[in-house]
C-alpha cells in the first residue's frame, strides 16, 4: 500500500510539472507574438509616416509644381520647356532666368534671360576657356566673377551638367559625355535643340556662345537669327550662364511669368536697384565696403539720349583732359548730382582687350585708373541688356583709337574714340548708406 501511495504521489508531481511547462511556453509564445506585432507595426507606421512626409515635401517643391502644371516634353528622363513659352521665368540673385528643364533627379536647369557679359571664348577647351573662368572660381585672380556675386550659391545650387560630346552637325546630336565639375555652365547644342532651337524662348535675337565644340574643336554659338554655327572662338559674343537649382528648391512667390517670376530669394544686394536723387542705378559689383553702380538707363539731356565722344585719341580715361568723356563725367556731370558727396574715388578697370593680350579679360580688369565716374569695362557683369550703342572703358590695343561699344545683337563693336555714342555712367558708394527699400524696381534701396 505504501508503494502504491508513493507512485500516485510521484505521478501527480510529474503531472503538475508538465502543466507548468506548457504555461511557460504559451506565455513566451504569446509575448513573442505581441512583441513582433509591436515592433513591426511600429516600423510599418514609421515608414508610412516618413513616406507621407517625403510625398508632402516633394509636392511642395518647385520642380514638382512645374511638372504638374506645365505641358513639358520628356526626353531621356528630363522634362523640357519647349518652343515659345512664357511661364518659365525665375528670379534668383536679382538676375532673371528661364527654366530649360526639370532633370530626372528633380533639379532644375536655368539659363539667364539675357546675355550678362561679352567675351571671346579663348582656348578651344571649355574647362580652360575664358568663358568658364569668368563664370567659376579658380585659384587665379579675376576668376569666378559671376560665382562670387551670386547669393550664397551653395545653398541654392548644385553643380551644373555640361554635355561634352563633339557635335559635327545639328542633325546628329548626342549627350553621352557629361561634365558636372563646375557650379555654373553654359548652354549646350543638345539642350538648345531639345528646347526648340530658333523657334523657342532661347532665341533672343542676340549672339551668344554655347559650351559645345564641333569635330574640329571650333565652338558652337547662336546668332541673332537663332541659328547655330561654329567658329574659332576669337569673336566677342554674349555669355548666357546656366545654373541648376537643387531638387528641394521652393518658390517664395510668383507664377513663372515675366512680370511675376518664381522668386527664389529676396533682399539681395547684387543686381538690386538703387535710387539716388531722381536716378535709378543697378548694383553690378560688390566689395567689402563699397558697391559699384551702373545707371539703369542712358545718360539724358533734356529728355534725350546724351551723346559724347570718348576722347581725342584712344581708350585711356583721363579726367583732367578737357573734351574727353572722362573729364565731362567727373566735372560737369558729377557736379550736377545732388548726391555727389556720396560718390567715392576708387580704382576702375581701364585696359585693352584684343589679340595683343590674347583676349584675356583678366589683364583687362587688372589695368586700373583712379576716378569717381567712369563707364563699364569688358569683364564686368552687364545687367541691362536692353541698352546698346554705348561706350565701354576698354580699347582694342595700346596704339588703336578704337574703343568698344555694345551693340544690340549681343556683340561688341570697335568705334573711333572721336565718334559720339551713348553713355551709361558707373559710380561707387558706401553700401552701408542704403537704409531704405528692398532693392526691387518698385522699392529700390535709398539713402536716408
Amino acid at each position: 500500500m505504501a508503494n502504491d501511495s508513493n507512485n500516485n504521489l510521484n505521478k501527480k508531481v510529474i503531472k503538475r510539472r508538465k502543466i507548468s511547462y506548457q504555461k511557460v511556453f504559451s506565455f513566451i509564445s504569446a509575448g513573442f507574438i505581441i512583441g513582433c506585432c509591436i515592433f513591426y507595426g511600429t516600423r510599418f507606421l514609421t515608414l508610412y509616416l516618413d513616406n507621407k512626409k517625403e510625398q508632402i515635401k516633394l509636392e511642395d517643391t518647385l520642380s514638382q509644381a512645374i511638372k504638374e502644371n506645365n505641358n513639358l516634353k520628356e526626353i531621356n528622363g528630363d522634362y523640357y520647356f519647349q518652343n515659345d513659352v512664357d511661364n518659365n521665368y525665375v528670379m534668383y540673385s536679382n538676375i532673371l532666368w528661364r527654366i530649360i528643364k526639370v532633370n530626372n533627379d528633380n533639379t532644375i536647369k536655368l539659363i539667364s534671360n539675357d546675355v550678362i557679359t561679352y567675351l571671346s571664348y579663348g582656348q578651344n577647351d571649355y574647362e580652360n576657356s575664358y568663358m568658364n573662368t569668368w563664370l567659376n572660381k579658380t585659384d587665379d585672380d579675376n576668376t569666378g566673377i559671376l560665382e562670387n556675386l551670386l547669393n550664397t550659391p551653395y545653398n541654392y545650387l548644385t553643380n551644373d551638367s555640361i554635355c561634352k560630346d563633339n557635335i559635327s552637325d545639328t542633325k546628329h546630336i548626342t549627350c553621352d559625355k557629361i561634365s558636372d565639375t563646375d557650379l555654373i555652365g553654359t548652354l549646350s547644342v543638345f539642350d538648345y535643340v531639345n528646347a526648340g532651337g530658333k523657334d523657342s524662348y532661347l532665341n533672343i535675337n542676340k549672339y551668344y556662345y554655347l559650351s559645345t565644340l564641333d569635330s574640329n574643336n571650333n565652338i558652337w554659338y547662336v546668332n541673332d537669327n537663332g541659328n547655330v554655327s561654329s567658329a574659332d572662338g576669337s569673336d566677342i559674343y554674349g555669355i548666357r550662364p546656366t545654373i541648376t537649382l537643387k531638387s528641394n528648391s521652393k518658390s517664395l512667390s510668383g507664377n513663372g511669368t515675366a512680370n511675376n517670376p518664381y522668386i527664389i530669394d529676396e533682399n539681395y544686394l547684387f543686381g538690386s536697384y538703387v535710387k539716388l536723387g531722381d536716378d535709378i542705378w543697378r548694383v553690378y559689383d560688390i566689395d567689402e565696403d563699397n558697391i559699384k553702380l551702373s545707371l539703369n538707363d542712358y545718360l539724358k539731356e533734356d529728355g534725350e539720349d546724351f551723346l559724347y565722344k570718348y576722347s581725342t585719341n584712344g581708350y585711356y580715361h583721363n579726367d583732367t583732359k578737357k573734351g574727353s568723356l572722362a573729364y565731362y563725367l567727373n566735372n560737369t556731370y558729377l557736379n550736377s548730382l545732388s548726391y555727389k558727396n556720396s560718390i567715392i574715388n576708387i580704382k576702375w578697370s581701364n585696359g585693352i582687350y584684343g589679340s595683343s593680350n590674347d583676349y584675356n579679360y583678366k589683364d583687362t580688369l587688372n589695368t586700373k585708373v583712379d576716378t569717381k565716374v567712369t563707364v563699364l569695362s569688358i569683364g564686368n557683369v552687364i545687367l541691362n541688356g536692353e541698352l546698346s550703342d554705348y561706350y565701354l572703358s576698354t580699347g582694342i590695343s595700346e596704339s588703336s583709337s578704337l574703343v568698344y561699344t555694345v551693340k544690340d545683337n549681343g556683340t561688341l563693336y570697335g568705334k573711333s574714340s572721336t565718334s559720339e555714342a551713348r553713355v551709361v555712367p558707373t559710380i561707387s558708394i558706401d553700401k552701408n548708406v542704403l537704409t531704405k527699400g528692398n532693392g526691387t524696381i518698385n522699392s529700390p534701396y535709398e539713402m536716408e
